[in-house]
Parts: C-alpha cells; structure tokens; sequence
C-alpha cells in the first residue's frame, strides 16, 4: 500500500508540469484558462488523497442519509432516557412507561420488594421497574438528558453518533493492507449496506444499544490493529507450532502470577459477597481493590509504567464525566467548584509554561510516548472492548480476536493486557448490577422470557433456558433464510398474518412501495443477512491465502470472533423483532468489517465488490423505508 502511495505522489508531481508550462504561456500573451484546469485537476487529486477529508466525508454523506431517512423524528420507546433520567433524579430504577422490556417492581404487605406480576397477587406495583438492558448506552446519554430531560431526542442522537461510527471503520480499515477505494467501499458498506442504517432510522432503545457498542468495538479493534502492524501479514501455518510454544514464555516472568492470582482471588470473593447478599458498598469495595490489581498486572506484564496513563485517562473520561453530570444535576455548588477547580488547573498550566516551557514539553513529550506504545494501546484496546460489552453482552465472545491481534508480542501477553483493560469495566458492570437489582447478573432478561415465552405465536419453549443450544437450528434459519413477505394478506409484526390490518382489500394492484397493498414487505422477524447485506459474501475470500498454507492472525482472529458471537446469539431465544434485516449482526459487524475488507482486497477483482456493495446499498434503502412506512 506504501509503494502504491508513492507512486500516486510521483504522478501528481508529473501533473503539476503541465500548470507550470500553461502558466508560461499565458504570460506570453495565450489563454489563461489553458494553465487553470491542470492547477484544479492537480488541487483535486491532492484533496482527494487527504485521508482526514475522506473520514469526514463518509461522515457527512451518513448524516444526511439518515437524518433524511428518518424526516418525522419520533422514537416510541425510550428506555435509555428513562434510565439516564432515574440517575439524575437518584434512583436506579425508572418510572415504568408502559411499554416492554421493562420488569415492574412492588412491594409486600411488610414492605420488602418484589415483582409485580400477574401471578403474584400479594405484590402491590409501585410504578418502578427495571430494564433487562447493560448501562453504557443510558450513560452515553446522559449529558444529552441533564440538558434537554426527557425531551431529549434519543433517534436524533442515534443518527449522528451512527454516522460517526462510519468514520471510526474508515478510520480502523486503513490498518489493513487494502487500497483506498477498498477502504472507501468496505465503508460505505457498513454506513450504508448494513442493518446499521435502519438502526440509525429508528433509534430506538434496542437500535441505539447497537450502535453505541459499534463505535467502541471499532475503536479497540482499530488500537489492537494499530499496535500490530504485522497481523495482517499471511504466514507459513507451521508458525502455528511457534505460537503454541509462544503461549509457554509467560509474560512479565514469574511477578506477574502475584497480581494475576490476586485478581482470581477477588472475583471469587466479589461473587461470594454477592452470593450472601452483602451491601453493594462492600462489592464496590472489592471492585476497586480488583482494577488496582489490573492495572498492576498490566505495568508488570508490559514492563512499564506508562500504562496507567491509559486508566486514568479512561477513568476521568468514563467515570469522571457522568459523576460531574450527576453532582451538577444535584448542586449548583458541585458546579461552582468544579468550575473553580478547573481555573485554578489552567492557572497553574500557564505558570509552568512560562516558567518552565520546556521541562513542561519534555514531560508532556514522554506522556504521549508512553500512550503510544504497543503496550499502552493494547491496554485502551481493552478497556474499550470492555466498554463495547457494556452496551451488548454477548460481544464478550469475540474476546479472542485481541488475543491474536495487538501489541505484546505472543498471544498471553497480548490477552493479559486486553484482560487487564477489560477487567476493570467488566467489574464495575457487575458491581452496578448488583446495585441496581441485587444480583450479579440483570433478573430482568428472565423476567422478559417469562413474558415473551407466553405471547404463543414464536417458536419459544419456556422449558428451555434463556440461553439454550436448541433455540440454533430455528435461530440459525431466520440469520441466513429469512425472507421478505411476499404478497402479504395481513399487515401487522406477528407471523403468520396472526393479527394485523387486511391489504388489498379494493383489489388494487399490488406496488413495491405501497404500503396499503405491497408485492412484498420486510417479515418483523427479520430478513436474512445474505439478502440484506449481501456483500457479507466477500468475507471467506479472506481465507484465500489457505490455499498456500498461509493465513495471517487478523483473519483468524475476526473469523474466530465472528463466529464465537454468532453462536451466543443463536443460542438466544430472542433474534430480535419488528426489525428489517437481523440487528444481531451489529453485534459482531465491526470484526465482520475487516473481512469483507481483506476478501475484497484478495479477490483482485473490483467490480464484484461494487456489485455486492450496491446491492447491499438496494437492500438497506428498501428496508429502512418500509421499517419508517409502518411506523416501526
């Protein structure tokens, strides 16, 4: 890719010749516009390889796409807004809005809690409940919430922060070895040839989830591509015996198994708290405790101390920001004093750069070094991989992709450093939950089975787990065979026309986009990601080089996490619902990015790739207009 970027410099150089030889002619007297088109044609080229430029434009291209998607703005379910609002206010549970996915609290006659449901007559609700969904994205919007309340427009939101998602995957692919307009198209098909459109469309709770965990997911897999450049480079399969033996050169020698064991040690401890019903302050303070010792394990495993640079910063990011949020939603005063704080750091930062400018550059010279380092990226990998499963659960699973890519040098290292970075928001999901509802792991997802078990119009078998191997094969068809409705006699979001709105019924000729008598319209169930993204088929042509018996950790890594998350989501009772396309594929999309990006680049061949990307484009723009028609 460098030698191409070369070359395309040696041309532009070659372009200018003839600006300078028109100029020339002017002077003696020819038309000045003979010397003004090379300059433009030349102007352009440089823009069009600014890279900064291209980022932005992707940006902006979504933006409108989407904003226009979506003219009317409105957004039924609000979840999130609900929770960040509760925060606010101080309570961990929100008003219940009479809407789904939401488990309603009560208490008994002696005034302890419970849930109140049908079958449990002696538990008066008390207009609280809970959601069965993980925090991140309730804390994305609380900044928006503290200022605009419940007003705050969640699908607006949605829109912009989808958009720059897109920007994040051009950013994160121009690690792999593809040419631009490889990167260009794997982009646009993400923005606009993925389920991540209608997600930005509706953006409503279940779609805003999604796409907080997108953006994060792209950032850490970008840090781990960025830190380990030669991940992408196919070797001889026998280096697979290496690396095994690479996993026996355990990292950080024999200190390192001190912070390791102490931190095994205090999740046992933080579930045995939990098991005997102990007060969340104790669980917060063993999770304290716990990402003390991650981070020591990670400064002992990288052999620098530079790394706790990147929790401090995280935890003044992700944890200082909402706390600031909250104490100024409570106190005027807290404002003041931040506020006072605040001027008082920038006085002091004027004082050390006139008094002491250059140790101050010198110090600030080695922070930025010490951020840069393999090592220290691997870390912040981590913590945003951690934060990614804060918003979807099952995006745990792909765990294994910073395994095989990031800085560190062999696989134990490589994980030990993710490991640690994820650990500390891992713990404080779990501490947060236990908070809220009084266990480890949210009651709410059961309570929501319960519900969605008894509606007798899915395929679900409440002897079943919530989680279960059987729910695959049922899963598996809806994910890959899925298809639209063809020639429905019903409009509604049940199978089977079960309920809904007769079509038709003046025998009008059936339209494409007639929402009153349709060809065919997308099934609520979902549509299959091969009919909705069909440019996901380029992603095995990044295995080609097996051929040689050759294969580069990047594939095997986003393979094995593609794979790995897919599994867990089948396995899932719940595909999702009144949905175009399969919204689970947002969950492992990011890694799925990276092989349709290094397929297309493989196959040598580019208007396949076109062809698929366009028709993808097709899919999308159908769907997402018939998901706003039907008011989805």
């Amino acid at each position: 890719m460098e030698r191409s970027i070369t070359q395309a410099a040696a041309r532009d150089d070659a372009a200018g010749l003839p600006a300078q030889d028109g100029m020339a002619a002017a002077d003696s007297g020819t038309d000045h516009e003979v010397g003004e088109a090379p300059q433009i044609a030349s102007w352009a080229t440089r823009l069009g390889r600014h890279r900064t430029l291209w980022g932005f434009g992707l940006i902006l291209l979504c933006l409108f796409v989407y904003g226009a998607s979506q003219p009317n703005r409105n957004n039924t379910y609000l979840h999130f807004v609900l929770q960040a609002q509760a925060w606010i206010d101080g309570n961990t549970s929100i008003n219940t809005p009479g809407y789904q996915d939401v488990m309603p609290l009560g208490t008994y006659p002696d005034g302890s809690s419970c849930v109140a449901t049908a079958d449990n007559p002696d538990c008066a609700a008390n207009g609280r409940g809970i959601i069965p969904f993980p925090p991140l994205p309730a804390l994305v919007l609380l900044p928006f919430v503290a200022l605009w309340g419940l007003a705050t427009n969640e699908q607006l939101l949605a829109v912009i922060f989808a958009a720059i998602d897109v920007g994040i995957a051009y950013w994160m692919l121009g690690y792999l070895p593809v040419r631009h307009r490889i990167r260009v198209l794997t982009s646009v098909f993400l923005g606009l040839g993925t389920v991540l459109w209608y997600a930005a469309a509706i953006g409503s709770t279940w779609f805003w989830a999604h796409i907080v965990a997108v953006g994060c997911l792209l950032l850490s897999i970008g840090l781990a591509l960025s830190a380990d450049r030669a991940a992408t480079e196919p070797e001889p399969l026998s280096g697979l015996v290496e690396a095994v033996r690479g996993l026996f050169r355990w990292p950080g020698g024999r200190w390192s198994l001190i912070p390791l064991a102490a931190l095994g040690t205090l999740t046992a401890a933080l579930f045995a708290l939990a098991g005997r019903g102990s007060s969340a302050s104790a669980l917060a303070g063993c999770g304290i405790v716990m990402s003390l010792v991650a981070a020591a394990l990670a400064v002992v495993v990288a052999g620098r101390r530079g790394v706790l640079a990147v929790f401090l910063i995280a935890l003044a990011i992700v944890g200082g920001i909402p706390a600031l949020v909250l104490a100024g939603a409570q106190s005027r005063a807290a404002i003041v004093a931040v506020e006072a704080v605040l001027a008082a750091v920038l006085v002091a930062l004027w004082w050390l750069v006139r008094r002491r400018g250059t140790e101050l550059e010198r110090r600030l010279s080695e922070l930025l070094a010490a951020l840069s380092s393999p090592e220290s990226r691997q870390v912040a990998a981590g913590i945003l991989f951690g934060l990614a499963v804060t918003a979807r659960l099952t995006i745990l699973f792909g765990f294994p992709f910073l395994l095989l890519v990031g800085g560190g040098g062999n696989w134990l290292k490589r994980g030990m450093l993710a490991g640690a970075g994820a650990a500390v928001v891992l713990a404080a999901l779990l501490i947060y939950t236990y908070a809220a509802t009084g266990q480890l792991f949210n009651p709410a997802y059961q309570y929501q089975y319960g519900v969605e078990s008894g509606y007798g119009v899915f395929n679900y078998n409440p002897a079943w787990s919530i989680t279960d191997i059987r729910y695959i094969p049922q899963n598996l068809m809806i994910m890959l065979a899925q298809t639209p409705r063809w020639l429905p006699s019903m409009s509604g979001v049940y199978p089977n026309n079960v309920a809904g709105t007769a079509l038709c019924t003046a025998g009008q000729a059936r339209s494409l986009f007639d929402v009153a008598c349709p060809l065919m319209e997308p099934d609520a169930i979902g549509t299959s990601i091969l009919l909705a993204s069909p440019a996901f088929l380029l992603a095995p042509l990044a295995w080609r080089p097996i051929r040689r018996l050759r294969i580069d950790r990047t594939t095997a890594g986003a393979t094995v996490a593609v794979l790995a998350i897919a599994t867990v989501n089948l396995m899932h009772f719940s595909q999702g619902w009144v949905q175009f396309g399969y919204r689970f594929s947002n969950d492992f999309v990011p890694f799925a990015l990276i092989l349709v990006a290094l397929g297309a680049s493989r196959l040598g061949r580019l208007w396949p790739v076109v062809l698929l990307v366009g028709l993808s484009i097709l899919a999308n723009a159908w769907g997402t207009y018939w998901g706003v028609a039907l008011g989805w």
